[in-house]
């Protein structure tokens, strides 16, 4: 059974908590270097709460709207396929998204933050609910990719800057440009489950970019993240210059999403992307505290 919730929590795109955190840090540090780790591991799993929490979300009502029924080159979902019962899988996504709640409280208390952060967790339980949930489902009306870079990318990042250089006791200055190759990098991951799941989203009415422009709109995405993400940015925020050397692990990668075909060969792709995430984080690190 714990098998079954660790498979619904996607696993392998959980690392997508982890950058934009790490992003937020790094900010955070260059303004302050007396910033709390505590806060930031406590950003962290207020991040993976939120993350888990929609993907319970999205294996739930994806169900319901049985986007699921015939999945041949994905993994299994969890409620469509009957390993995880759709009440209990209700009842984990409530209790996650109460759990990332207080966490993000918590937080809030603990750095005398302004109560605008309490829209930013409201918000962020909301949109995971309604990425694939609601009378207007984000991910069934083509703008999965622009959630996904919105709050992976300026939400998370911005707003662990923020709570990490007030437990400094600083003043935030916001970065505005790294939040977005940082989104963007997150975002390849989505394009290539999309690209993927292409025919079967046609079928259930699933308007991803993909489904609503063609593939070929998805790989021209994909494209445009890796050289926004390791060209542009390093470009424009050179405390970031090390991401430059993943431009050929994102080349590689766009060219063996073109040609994949089967259900092994995006799973590699998501794997390259995830490790680009993985090193996309790394770099960062390694950029800014050098």
């Amino acid at each position: 059974m714990l098998k079954h919730w660790l498979l619904a929590s996607r696993p392998k795109t959980l690392v997508a908590s982890l950058l934009p955190v790490v992003a937020g840090f790094l900010l955070a540090y260059e303004q302050a270097p007396n910033v709390s780790k505590v806060t930031g591991i406590l950003c962290l799993l207020y991040c993976l709460l939120i993350q888990i929490g929609t993907n319970f979300a999205n294996d739930y009502f994806d169900f319901l709207k049985g986007a699921d029924e015939k999945r041949e080159n994905a993994p299994r979902r969890m409620v469509s396929s009957g390993l995880i019962s759709p009440k209990f899988m209700l009842l984990g996504t409530c209790l996650i998204f109460l759990l990332s709640f207080m966490v993000g409280l918590y937080l809030m208390e603990s750095v005398k933050g302004s109560r605008y952060l309490l829209v930013v967790g409201v918000a962020s339980i909301l949109f995971g609910l309604g990425y694939t949930g609601g009378p207007f489902p984000l991910a069934y009306n083509g703008l999965g990719d622009l959630f996904v870079v919105v709050f992976f990318g300026f939400v998370a990042v911005l707003t662990t800057q923020y709570v990490i250089t007030l437990s400094g006791n600083s003043d935030w200055q916001p970065n505005w440009i790294l939040p977005l190759g940082v989104g963007l990098v997150i975002n390849n991951l989505l394009v290539v489950n999309n690209y993927r799941d292409y025919e079967e989203d046609k079928q259930v009415d699933k308007r991803t970019i993909v489904v609503l422009l063609g593939r070929p709109a998805g790989l021209a995405l994909f494209s445009l993240s890796v050289l926004i993400s390791t060209l542009l940015i390093p470009f424009l925020v050179p405390s970031t210059w090390p991401t430059i050397f993943l431009l050929p692990l994102g080349i590689y990668a766009f060219l063996q999403l073109r040609k994949s075909m089967k259900g092994s060969d995006f799973s590699k792709v998501l794997s390259l992307c995830a490790v680009k995430v993985l090193l996309y984080t790394f770099l960062l690190m390694l950029g800014y505290l050098m």
